[in-house]
């Protein structure tokens, strides 16, 4: 239960042939990597900058409120322009605060490994800005 209160690690890759509108949100086909895909996720850029945020999931034209790794699906993203802040073929990543990152590493063994894995990635992209976050 306490899991589910926090943000999970997620890895997502935009299908750059899957542009369907640029901004005002942006809505873009994405392939789930690792982890899963809420809405209201937060997400950020590989290089640690929150940017965004999931504000609707649809998969064969319905709304769901997740999508799990192996799903390519469509993703509506406010404030942001594709072409600015984000390009086809990127890597988004949920941006988990420092308190959720310390709260995951106690109960990851309610992760999978792929989800281990990300948040091991992204770890070391908010390192290189802050050298002891989430230490």
């Amino acid at each position: 239960k306490e899991i589910d209160k926090l943000v999970r690690p997620c890895k997502v890759k935009i299908m750059g042939q899957y542009i369907f509108r640029q901004s005002n949100p942006a809505i873009i086909g994405v392939d789930i990597l690792a982890g899963t895909l809420k809405v209201g996720m937060p997400l950020m850029n590989s290089s640690g900058q929150t940017i965004t945020e999931a504000k609707q999931i649809q998969e064969e034209k319905e709304s769901i409120d997740k999508a799990e790794p192996g799903k390519q699906v469509a993703v509506s993203l406010p404030d942001v322009t594709v072409g600015r802040q984000i390009n086809g073929d990127d890597i988004l990543y949920s941006a988990i605060s420092e308190r959720d990152f310390r709260k995951l590493k106690e109960l990851k063994g309610f992760l999978s490994k792929e989800e281990v894995q990300t948040i091991k990635e992204i770890a070391e992209i908010k390192r290189k800005d802050n050298v002891v976050w989430g230490v």
